[in-house]
């Protein structure tokens, strides 16, 4: 960025117009109120009157200023003219691109008309509305990902869950299972996941067991064979076990507690994904809890122990205390298993591929073979923890850190990288630390590429924090102490004949705090 763009980027006055502007933008427009007032009283629209208008309300969903008014006069224009002719027309409106529309704007607009219609919506329609989503499932915004869940759900709830099970599987569940496992885009399986995580909370809900059964040898086929490497998997699995309990899957289950072992242990996986299997297991150990239902698990239980002890070390705050309640509920669990007394025990060795097999993304290490030596103390061990709740203590503090990232730029950078340019601002914002504000603003080399995408009242306190740091001119005065230390220690010549004599040049024809100090630099560099 040249001297001329910097300046630009920071001058007070720049600042001060744009704050006008947002402010200006703030005011509600009257125009889109007396409009708002037409629509609430109107009579039903002709057809083109409808799709001009809700054209125009589509396009004005872009606009930060407009998009809550164009939410609303969208809800009044489908609530007003409902019939099946209309509903025709705003599918293929939403099919049709139009200049200003966003995909979270998109899929929102369809939750309305999903809402205000519900089950007079027919299948085939259901299915057009499917196949729109279906186009922004390759978008990484999390905002998008969260739209599209919310209206897959909606329109379960409003339409499909009171049709045969059949039909309810199809649209809701196969669409979705087939893009996970076609080895299609990343992105697509990843939003996938998401969307079908959602649904299987809905369905446990709303205590759909036909639709829940009738997917779960499907779904068991997936998550066993499957790359895991999204939490969403570990939700979707988490709500079939709460609905229908780990004794279900009958042989299965040392297959199910192998995989999830294996997403614990796997070290290159994101700490969400880790703490997704950490609570699945501490639910499944639950279930063994309550259940009368005795499973011969062998040396499963110090397995699994083992490996949990191994996660209350991590280096997550988050990972070590879904582990620690995991170890809990396992070591409960061994009190009341006593495995030598259950015939013929599985063996680890007998169970095929059990926890030998890695992840496709490589595992990392599992304790496979480690033998116990001496279980009767093992158990004395488990229960005296229990009593006095140890093992809360085990954990090595040493080497901690209070959140997967290191610290507040981390964080701002992976909101902005989420979609979650707002959550990132407010954080910098609340933590006061000037250097990486600016830092985040210099990544953009405009303000509109920023502003456009805050709420009025956010972006009215990020411009006034900007005024305050500028008027108080604490950069330049950071920059010149820097540049004074290393002159005292004979490095002045670094400076010499480089863009910073220009800057100095500039700085002293201000009248700033830092002016006095630029001058001495300056003069001290000739």
């Amino acid at each position: 960025m040249s001297l001329e763009e910097f300046d630009a980027f920071t001058s007070l006055k720049a600042l001060r117009d744009l704050k006008k502007q947002i402010e200006a933008k703030a005011q509600i427009d009257q125009k889109s109120k007396a409009a708002l007032q037409y629509i609430q009283k109107a009579q039903p629209l002709s057809q083109y009157d409808l799709r001009i208008q809700f054209q125009h309300w589509l396009a004005k969903l872009g606009d930060l200023s407009t998009k809550q008014i164009a939410y609303t006069n969208i809800f009044q224009l489908v609530q007003q003219n409902q019939s099946q002719p209309n509903l025709q027309l705003l599918i293929t409106c939403l099919q049709t691109p139009i200049n200003g529309k966003g995909s979270e704007s998109i899929i929102k607009t369809i939750n309305i008309i999903v809402g205000i219609y519900g089950d007079t919506i027919s299948v085939t329609d259901i299915y057009k509305f499917i196949e729109i989503m279906l186009k922004y499932f390759n978008d990484s915004n999390n905002n998008v990902q969260m739209a599209i869940s919310e209206c897959w759900s909606n329109i379960y709830i409003k339409n499909i869950s009171k049709k045969p099970v059949q039909q309810r599987v199809l649209l809701m569940y196969s669409t979705l299972s087939q893009l996970i496992g076609s080895g299609g885009s990343r992105q697509t399986q990843e939003t996938a996941t998401i969307v079908l995580s959602q649904l299987f909370e809905t369905l446990t809900t709303a205590q759909d067991l036909s639709f829940i059964k009738d997917v779960v040898k499907d779904y068991l086929g997936i998550y066993l064979k499957q790359q895991i490497d999204h939490s969403g998997f570990y939700t979707i699995m988490f709500y079939i076990l709460k609905t229908l309990q780990i004794q279900s899957f009958t042989s299965q289950q040392i297959q199910v507690i192998d995989k999830t072992l294996q997403g614990i242990n796997n070290q290159k996986l994101n700490y969400r994904t880790r703490v997704g299997a950490l609570n699945l297991m501490k639910l499944i150990a639950t279930q063994y809890q309550n259940s009368n239902f005795k499973i011969a698990l062998g040396n499963l239980h110090e397995q699994v122990i083992i490996v949990l002890e191994d996660s209350t070390r991590d280096r997550v705050i988050a990972v070590q205390n879904a582990a620690r309640t995991a170890l809990k509920e396992w070591m409960r669990l061994k009190l009341q298993v006593d495995c030598e007394l259950i015939p013929n025990p599985v063996s680890l060795d007998q169970s095929p591929g059990f926890l030998k097999k890695q992840s496709g993304s490589g595992g990392g290490q599992v304790y496979v073979n480690q033998k116990i030596s001496n279980q009767q103390q093992f158990k004395q061990d488990i229960k005296q923890a229990l009593i006095e709740d140890q093992f809360e203590n085990t954990v090595d503090y040493s080497n901690i850190v209070h959140e997967p990232n290191l610290n507040v730029w981390q964080k701002a950078m992976r909101l902005q990288q989420d979609g979650l340019l707002e959550d990132a601002v407010e954080l910098l914002l609340h933590e006061g630390d000037d250097l990486y504000l600016i830092r985040f603003l210099m990544s953009y080399k405009n303000y509109s590429q920023l502003f456009d995408h805050l709420q009025n009242s956010l972006a009215l306190r990020l411009i006034d924090t900007l005024i305050l740091i500028l008027e108080s001119d604490f950069l330049n005065i950071l920059c010149l102490d820097f540049i004074q230390q290393f002159i005292d220690c004979g490095l002045g010549d670094w400076f010499k004949d480089t863009d910073f004599t220009d800057y100095l040049e500039y700085n002293t024809e201000q009248n700033l705090p830092s002016t006095p100090l630029c001058k001495k630099v300056r003069d001290q560099l000739k």
